[in-house]
């Protein structure tokens, strides 16, 4: 009988230790939480402009071309201008990354300062999860565009 009871006290001990020690689990929804943050718009904006500003560059360059007249004013045309194209997507690529990193990292440390408030010990995407966690998305959207964090 006393074996019993201690077994049942350890045992006891061991579940309530486990549950003590549990992790909360938060979910974030990524889509919702970069649809509904308003720096985001800013940003594709930019690199939108970025873009279309190459697509002018090529569309004046090749009216330019098509008055040049001779063979070697156009090798030299084509050279030149395939150079400068090249510059400016290199440009235009860095830019791209560069804001996309801004608001990437902007996002993670939203999500971890919520987790923070939150106690939460975990945070995972949204879609993998099939049941459970507490969804901290509209937290980490209200985080992003709180005057504050801009």
């Amino acid at each position: 009988m006393k074996k019993l009871f201690y077994l049942t006290a350890i045992f006891t001990t061991f579940t309530l230790l486990n549950v003590a020690n549990a992790e909360v689990i938060g979910v974030v929804d990524f889509d919702k939480v970069v649809s509904n943050y308003s720096k985001v718009k800013t940003v594709s904006n930019e690199i939108s402009d970025k873009y279309s500003e190459i697509q002018r560059y090529g569309l004046d360059k090749e009216r330019e071309y098509k008055k040049l007249s001779t063979p070697l004013e156009r090798k030299n045309f084509e050279e030149a201008t395939a150079k400068e194209l090249a510059k400016k997507q290199e440009a235009y690529l860095k830019l791209k990354e560069k804001k996309e990193a801004e608001i990437d990292n902007a996002i993670k440390n939203a999500i971890k300062q919520v987790a923070i408030a939150n106690k939460i010990d975990t945070v995972i995407e949204k879609t993998v999860v099939f049941h459970g966690g507490i969804d901290i998305t509209d937290k980490v959207v209200k985080t992003l565009n709180s005057p504050t964090s801009k």
